[in-house]
């Protein structure tokens, strides 16, 4: 992070200091840069004059300073924020950020004094059951939150401000019981924003899939003001993206109680699209008729890689060989329904039975994959946990660089959770078997819910979700840098000039296996590849769309195929499974039974 030397600059974000940046205030900084909010730290002076020292050290107007309490407090003294700081703070700032409030004398004195009496104090949550109020005219700073209301709330770091006098100087933007735990005041021409948690959250913590709300006023709180603040100089998703994704079927009239047919009925009534986790073992055995359906309705049906043979935990292996191989026959079954149908199928990978290793990941980099989709988001036999960090960005990429997109069953696709995934251009992903047609109704109020909190969103299939997973900040000089997440990205300029991007992938990429770049199919030299990623500048004309690829080394097959006992099992693996799906799934015992057999004699 970087200390306050360029005061020429006009910045963002000004976090003030004392002797040592106190763990919430590097917190506050590395959320910020997290963010792509431009910010410093300001070393502050004991013992000096408060206005004087802040005229020198910031001459220019910036957008907002982030006052804690407890630092102000030690700069200042016990008798609170002095006047002439007041007006000066008033003056040279847009906006003043109040964070790290606790029940405190001095906090009182601070919130009183630069809310000009709208505010009175912070207040402890005195009980339980509490949930996140998010106002419904929120939107400019809470976003895809606005409206809400979820919770418990977190009684341990979140707090309520008192409100004095008339309520109309307080714009209420998160309340707890009725009473604000995130508001907005005026101070002369400045906006101040409150928020009445102790904490900022720490980007490296282990959450996993922790509620939302366990960790929402630590992070979503201080973010939202961060991003209000910054404006279009922060990183911010592009159009938002959801899919449903059903695992297994063949393509044809029924599969168990899934008619796809009605399932084309649902997607056009209810404005969702629905790709179809395709089996390649099963390339040979699909209807014609269901075929023309998915090539004439490609806005709501598309199909992608699910396995090779869908066998028990095939993607977990870690024999680079074996993984290559298998990789190399799906991929050949694909190719050749594809000359057959002309169905393509996205080259996204969902893991049978959810089950990787980080070799699978590997391997599918090296295959030009764009992406692989899983409902766990961590190698089998693996036990860690993602961090608050990871959940933060459109796609996990902690092995190796290639990008895992994480999704969720309906039940666990909550308000808050799309929220969350709109905040952070995380496309919604959800996952469902052919059994969710049986009563469709929980899959036609999730889409519902979807388009209700998200009017705006895209329904698309996978390869297309994984190459607009991009995020996209402009800097002063007018550049637009856009961080990818997918090998395939692709940009569009709808604006009525000439636009400079600026494409990037970071250093979480594996760079040394990339033979080439290209640039809507040709190759191109001109590309920046070295330790901090790789970037490609462009211009693009108004209203184009380029499609930007990386492409990695060749990688020789060492084995050329998988072996009779393999094959053997697999297709009996298959077909017992289709007997389960189609005719077992009515009849509970008989179900039963099935998966014992299965999981006793099928093992491959």
């Amino acid at each position: 992070m970087g200390i306050l030397e360029n005061r020429g600059a006009t910045l963002k974000l000004v976090v003030p200091y004392l002797h040592e940046l106190r763990t919430i205030e590097a917190r506050m900084l590395r959320l910020a840069e997290f963010l792509g909010v431009p910010c410093e730290g300001l070393a502050l002076a004991k013992g000096s004059n408060c206005v004087a020292f802040l005229k020198d050290a910031l001459p220019n107007p910036s957008s907002c300073i982030a006052v804690n309490p407890q630092t102000m407090r030690n700069w200042v003294g016990e008798n609170g924020i002095p006047s002439e700081l007041v007006a000066f703070l008033a003056s040279r700032f847009k906006h003043i950020l109040v964070y790290g409030l606790r029940v405190d004398a001095f906090d009182n004195k601070l919130v009183r004094t630069l809310s000009q009496q709208a505010l009175t104090s912070v207040e402890q949550i005195k009980e339980d059951g509490h949930s996140y109020t998010i106002a419904e005219n929120s939107k400019d700073i809470c976003e895809a939150f606005s409206g809400l209301s979820f919770g418990p709330v977190n009684r341990g770091n979140d707090h309520i401000l008192s409100v004095g006098g008339s309520d109309k100087a307080v714009r209420r933007l998160i309340s707890i019981g009725g009473q604000p735990m995130m508001a907005a005041t005026r101070l002369e021409d400045a906006e101040v924003l409150f928020v009445a948690s102790e904490d900022v959250a720490d980007l490296n913590e282990e959450v996993g899939e922790a509620p939302t709300a366990g960790y929402f006023s630590r992070l979503l709180s201080h973010a939202m003001a961060l991003r209000y603040v910054a404006g279009g100089e922060c990183w911010r998703a592009n159009q938002p993206r959801a899919c449903v994704i059903i695992d297994d079927p063949l393509l044809r009239k029924n599969y168990g109680f899934l008619n796809f047919d009605s399932l084309l009925r649902l997607a056009d009534e209810h404005k969702f699209h629905a790709t179809i986790a395709f089996i390649p073992h099963n390339f040979r055995r699909n209807s014609a008729r269901i075929i023309r359906l998915f090539r004439e309705n490609a806005a709501r049906l598309s199909i992608c890689f699910h396995g090779n043979d869908h066998t028990e935990a095939e993607f977990a292996s870690t024999d680079a060989a074996h993984l290559q191989t298998m990789l190399r026959i799906a991929e050949d079954r694909m190719e050749t329904h594809q000359r057959r149908t002309g169905l393509s199928c996205d080259k996204v990978m969902v893991f049978p039975q959810g089950k990787f290793s980080t070799e699978a990941m590997e391997a599918l980099r090296l295959h030009d994959f764009c992406a692989a989709v899983n409902t766990v988001p961590h190698p089998s036999g693996m036990q860690t946990r993602l961090t608050i960090g990871e959940l933060a960005q459109p796609a996990v990429l902690r092995y190796g660089g290639f990008p895992l997109f994480v999704r969720k069953p309906i039940r666990k696709t909550q308000r808050e959770d799309i929220a969350f995934n709109l905040f952070f251009g995380r496309s919604i992903l959800i996952v469902e078997h052919h059994e969710v047609f049986q009563h469709p109704e929980s899959l036609i109020e999730v889409a519902e819910r979807i388009n209700t909190i998200s009017p705006e969103m895209h329904w698309s299939n996978l390869a297309a979700i994984a190459s607009n997973s991009t995020v996209e900040r402009q800097d002063q000089d007018g550049t637009y840098h856009v961080r990818a997440y997918s090998g395939v990205v692709d940009i569009a300029n709808d604006s009525n000039s000439t636009r400079h991007y600026s494409i990037e992938w970071d250093a979480s990429h594996e760079c040394s296996s990339i033979a080439q770049v290209l640039l809507d199919g040709m190759s191109v030299d001109g590309y920046v590849k070295d330790e901090a990623g790789i970037r490609l500048s462009l211009d693009l004309d108004p209203g184009s769309s380029r499609t930007v690829s990386l492409v990695h080394k060749s990688v020789p097959i060492a084995i050329k195929g998988l072996g009779l006992r393999w094959n053997i099992q697999a297709f009996l693996r298959r077909r017992l499974s289709e007997l389960r799906d189609n005719y077992l799934s009515k009849n509970q015992q008989l179900l039963l039974a099935a998966k014992s057999f299965q999981r006793r004699f099928l093992k491959v």
